[in-house]
């Protein structure tokens, strides 16, 4: 399942720590949105990851489940491009 990751962090460090951290798992598509194709099991153990490091009176974090029809509408202008899936079957 795909997810957007989005983040607004005051903190230099944190937002680096942040960003390094959606980087593992994502590709981004704004210098503070992440797109991320994996299992739900894993998007929530990275908002919980990521939750740990934001400062709640100050900072935001935003995740959000794309569905496979959404993902197909979905366009970029400019130079950034959303990580792309394709189906696929198992023989």
């Amino acid at each position: 399942m795909n997810y957007l990751f989005c983040y607004d962090i005051t903190n230099t460090r944190k937002r680096n720590q942040i960003s390094k951290a959606l980087e593992q798992f994502g590709l981004r598509v704004q210098k503070s949105v992440f797109q991320c194709d994996v299992p739900a099991e894993k998007a929530g153990e990275i908002k919980t990851a990521l939750l740990d490091l934001i400062d709640r009176k100050k900072d935001s974090l935003f995740f959000c489940p794309i569905c496979d029809a959404c993902l197909e509408k979905a366009r970029t202008i400019g130079d950034k491009t959303m990580l792309q899936t394709e189906s696929f079957e198992i023989l």
